[in-house]
């Protein structure tokens, strides 16, 4: 057992460092994304009806089905799990870089770990770290030779979250053996089949009721300003820290003319598969984020590509910089919302900014980590004090919840309903007109007029409706 631990302390002890440092953001309810809440509502009706129900099409039913197993328990457990799957994540991805023979493994796997995006993701209940760790098993598997295993675990990734399947054309480009047809087909075969036969197995719950229209997602409201996707792109993704370390070693990579270090931080020549295969998973994981630009979530498989080429092309200790700088940047340097109930809260040193209509601050002293969590405490209030106002209401009431649809959802489970209260998320100008024809007053939470509209491109709701006061 001494030994066991001496042999692998390095990787032992990057477990525990990550895991460990999820566990103070773990107890703020399901988390920011009204998606989380919406998983936490799907599978408290899995659990009390005993059929699967998606949280959002095509479904994630591996996080889905395991999470309405463990349904009962608080959001710690949920939120637990994904911290778990980020240590996980984090793990294998230093083994991939120690299979790789990069003398850095541990540094760069830290960074990865506490890149923004993949540091908040792992504090609440989303799929996006469950999917990262399958994938990341799954290359390092393939880096192995275990063809069929690594296909399962793709195939877990796949059930996660259903664009891993994108995976499968960097995985055939690392095994690819020029001139040798059969092993090629035999190993793409191998790969394709296994992943199939989970996605299938796992699928198998929402096929049986919706057929082959499952495969579908929702893009329920308007492309975004062309300023938020690029915050989500790159502030959302790395922070400010962050983004600055990038653009440093974007410009040390372009303009530096000595180039006799590049590749010299691994201890063997690094096979150019793998370097083509980290810019296709870039690639396709950028265009799909620019398809549906709703949240940096979605570039989370880009992140250890991006370390392993910047691994590769800077010197050591220019990386090694960098590296502490992509650690460092969850923690200072935030820019947020200002919004009183489902923004963040800053130091007194932040400044504020005005941005597309929204307030947002930028604040020295509090970092990405600090602000989703505070944003999550202070839209649990607001919930709460939503629920104690919808006591005292005693005539037909419609409240147009919009993004607070799922969170209320949740929150109202195991207590007393008020039966003169419906909620609805969004409602189009027919159902309006049936609410109100049967004697209710409709209502909508901050903000959700607008995005009601949004929804069913129409500019009635707020001619119809009222804006819910809590005083």
């Amino acid at each position: 057992m001494i030994f066991f631990l001496k042999k692998h302390f390095t990787f032992i002890a990057l477990f525990l460092i990550v895991f460990i440092s999820r566990i103070p953001f773990i107890f703020a309810g399901y988390g920011i994304e009204e998606d989380s809440w919406g998983i936490a509502l799907a599978t408290f009706h899995t659990n009390l009806s005993g059929i699967y129900e998606p949280s959002r099409l095509p479904g994630h039913p591996v996080q889905e089905l395991i999470y309405s197993a463990l349904w009962g328990y608080s959001p710690v457990l949920f939120n637990g799990l994904s911290a778990f799957f980020s240590a996980i994540a984090s793990l294998f991805f230093a083994l991939i870089l120690k299979q790789l023979n990069f003398k850095h493994f541990f540094i760069a796997a830290l960074s990865f770990a506490f890149v923004p995006v993949f540091f908040i993701s792992s504090t609440y209940t989303i799929d996006f770290v469950w999917t990262e760790a399958f994938v990341l098993i799954s290359l390092f598997l393939i880096l192995k030779d275990k063809v069929i295993l690594c296909g399962i675990f793709l195939g877990l990734a796949i059930g996660c979250r259903i664009t891993s399947g994108a995976m499968l054309l960097p995985f055939m480009i690392i095994v690819w053996e020029q001139n040798n047809f059969k092993k090629n087909t035999i190993h793409f075969l191998q790969i394709a089949i296994a992943s199939l036969l989970i996605s299938i197995l796992v699928f198998t719950p929402i096929f049986e009721q919706l057929g082959w229209s499952f495969l579908m997602y929702y893009d329920q409201f308007a492309y975004p300003p062309i300023s938020k996707v690029v915050y989500k792109l790159t502030l959302g993704v790395f922070g400010f820290v962050g983004v600055l370390a990038i653009l440093i070693s974007v410009v040390a990579i372009l303009f530096n003319k000595n180039k006799e270090h590049i590749g010299k931080s691994f201890e063997k020549k690094l096979d150019k598969k793998i370097i083509i295969a980290s810019y296709i998973v870039i690639i396709l994981f950028t265009i799909s984020y620019f398809r549906l630009p709703q949240k940096s979530g979605y570039l989370i498989p880009v992140l250890p590509f991006v370390i392993l080429l910047l691994g590769y092309y800077l010197n050591a200790k220019v990386f090694r910089l960098i590296c502490i700088a992509l650690t460092f940047s969850s923690f200072a340097f935030s820019i947020n919302l200002t919004d009183k109930l489902r923004g963040a809260t800053h130091s007194k040193l932040a400044t504020t900014y005005t941005i597309s209509g929204q307030e947002i601050f930028f604040d020295p002293l509090t970092g990405p980590i600090y602000s989703d969590y505070s944003k999550r405490k202070q839209k649990i209030k607001y919930t709460n004090d939503v629920l104690e106002k919808v006591k005292t209401i005693n005539k037909k009431t419609v409240i147009i919840a919009g993004w607070w649809y799922n969170q209320i959802m949740v929150e109202m489970i195991n207590k007393v309903a008020n039966k003169n209260v419906i909620y609805e998320g969004y409602i189009n100008s027919e159902k309006i007109n049936k609410y109100i024809s049967d004697g209710y007053t409709i209502y909508y939470l901050p903000e959700q007029n607008k995005y009601n509209d949004e929804m069913f491109n129409m500019k009635c709701t707020k001619d119809f409706t009222k804006p819910f006061e809590l005083e």
